[in-house]
């Protein structure tokens, strides 16, 4: 009986010190140039098996740090399911995620020179056909 209770106080314990370190990591001062905003451009390609994995780790950094997270998923002609997980999860919270597929590089480049120019979001481009990408997506492992 006091083994349980003793379990008790360290749970309740270990949810304070995480309540006490997310609010200090959301109410520190930050640098004046820190964005805020993130932009993750996806470009998939028959990724059915792992991309609700990339949108739910996508998810949980924006909900454990804070920071507004918006996710293009560009489809370079995929024959599986992936576009089909990828609409099921179009309202994933801590997310905004947009959809779309992908004509040509030429044209993605074009987007991504828009979106960058007109705002103050931090871009970044994981093209999920070279398998060492997927990595540069936050708790996501090679």
């Amino acid at each position: 009986m006091v083994a349980h209770l003793l379990w008790i106080l360290a749970i309740y314990g270990i949810a304070v010190a995480l309540v006490h370190i997310l609010h200090a990591r959301r109410h520190r001062g930050g640098s004046p140039n820190r964005r805020s905003r993130m932009h993750y451009e996806l470009i998939t390609s028959n990724h059915e098996r792992q991309v609700e994995w990339y949108l739910r780790a996508l998810s949980l950094y924006a909900l454990l740090s804070g920071t507004r997270v918006r996710v293009t998923v560009l489809d370079d002609r995929s024959d599986d399911d992936t576009m089909v997980i990828v609409h099921r999860l179009v309202n994933l919270s801590g997310i905004e995620l947009h959809v779309g597929e992908l004509n040509s590089d030429e044209d993605a480049n074009k987007g991504m020179k828009k979106i960058t120019s007109e705002s103050d979001e931090h871009f970044i481009r994981i093209d999920l056909r070279i398998p060492s990408e997927a990595v540069r997506i936050p708790y996501v492992q090679g």
